[in-house]
């Protein structure tokens, strides 16, 4: 199998581009297994003012770098420990990377975007994450109202919930659940590694067969985890909600957050929380440059659900509606909690959301709507003046 790498590389002004591209094979090549294989790379430049910008594209066999051999960590340790040092590089950056031809070595996400097959709303959908305080006052109370004000995802942030505590939260979500309104509930496992071990065996072997109608997963940080267990945690078959950052920072190389969430994708990602979005990036590249690498079915793999964040609100709602038509979550927390964990202004609070997803779909005129004070959208400040 062939992965392409691309990497941005700022550069000294007076840089011998030939020395840096040769720089750059030799730190991959020191990965190889097979020390009579090379890699094929092709490269382009645009000299600024300030400097030199160096493109890179490279595509090497996976199998010639013991990836069948060492999976997940040897393909973070390909990305993330190759060193580049040569006093020409200013800054290095891993844009963006894929596999060409068949992925045999990653597994991919075990359910992805059928992860809400049957549910009567179309995309986008709505995913709420549940404070540990709230949880722990009134999780049956506040999952039951947020299941029946229409949340398709909610993820229960509290840290080493028992196995009794585990137990009644799926019961009081599966009670709300129906056909038509599928539910997945993920629990947070980005603690001790004994724990979410424990956790995941926890969820596959006993919770789920109790509560069928509800689909069951974990929550992780692979940075915080790591990716090692991140692969060890994915051979249950348990759906995961893996929330990324920004960037991922890595030595001297950073990485792009589309190559950040393709490597989750990769590795088994069902959920991929895209870092903090606003308004003004769904009109740029960067937010399609992130979440298409997780909608990719090529080689039969599943597509990946992006859940997209950053102060979703109804405005913000109906403008990532309008934008973006595949499937996606609209990620919220702290919007839904402002009024508290009183039923009604939860509910207000999602129906507002629901509303502004609903009228960009159809593509209604936001802002006469908002000019009209029209029951189809409305923002915070007057649901809470309602209050």
């Amino acid at each position: 199998m062939t992965l392409r790498l691309e990497y941005d590389l700022v550069l000294a002004p007076s840089s011998h581009v030939d020395r840096i591209v040769a720089t750059v094979r030799a730190g991959l090549l020191a990965h190889r297994t097979d020390s009579q294989v090379g890699i094929d790379m092709t490269y382009r430049t645009n000299r600024t003012q300030d400097d030199l910008r160096l493109s890179l594209s490279i595509d090497l066999e996976l199998e010639s770098f013991g990836m069948a051999e060492r999976g997940s960590a040897g393909l973070v340790a390909l990305l993330g420990g190759t060193s580049f040092r040569d006093p020409a590089i200013k800054s290095m950056t891993l844009s963006a990377f894929g596999f060409l031809g068949d992925d045999t070595f990653f597994p991919g996400p075990a359910r992805g975007t059928s992860l809400l097959d049957g549910s009567a709303s179309p995309a986008p959908w709505l995913s709420v994450p549940v404070p540990k305080t709230a949880a722990r006052q009134a999780w049956d109370d506040v999952s039951r109202t947020l299941v029946r004000a229409g949340v398709q995802v909610i993820t229960d942030l509290s840290l080493n919930v028992n196995d009794h505590e585990l137990t009644t939260r799926a019961a009081a979500v599966a009670e709300e659940t129906t056909a038509d309104r599928p539910v997945t509930l993920f629990f947070n496992a980005t603690s001790r590694l004994d724990y979410a071990v424990r956790l995941v065996e926890k969820i596959a072997t006993t919770l789920q067969p109790q509560v069928p109608n509800v689909t069951i997963g974990i929550r992780l940080c692979p940075v915080a985890m790591g990716f090692s267990v991140f692969e060890y945690l994915r051979a249950w078959n348990v759906p995961i909600f893996a929330y990324t950052l920004t960037s991922y920072p890595s030595g001297r190389t950073s990485w792009s957050q589309s190559a950040y969430a393709s490597m989750i994708h990769a590795m088994g990602g069902d959920v991929v929380n895209i870092g903090l979005l606003s308004v003004p990036a769904l009109h740029s590249v960067t937010l399609y440059e992130a979440i298409m690498p997780l909608l990719s079915r090529r080689s039969g793999r599943r597509a990946s659900l992006p859940a997209l964040t950053g102060g979703v609100e109804p405005r913000v709602a109906y403008a990532y509606a309008t934008a973006v038509s595949d499937p996606v979550l609209l990620h919220t927390m702290t919007p839904i909690f402002r009024g508290g964990l009183e039923r009604r202004s939860i509910r207000k609070r999602v129906k507002a959301l629901r509303e502004a997803v609903e009228a960009g779909r159809r593509s209604l005129d936001v802002e006469r709507l908002f000019a009209e004070r029209n029951s189809s959208v409305r923002n915070w400040q007057e649901l809470e003046e309602e209050r």
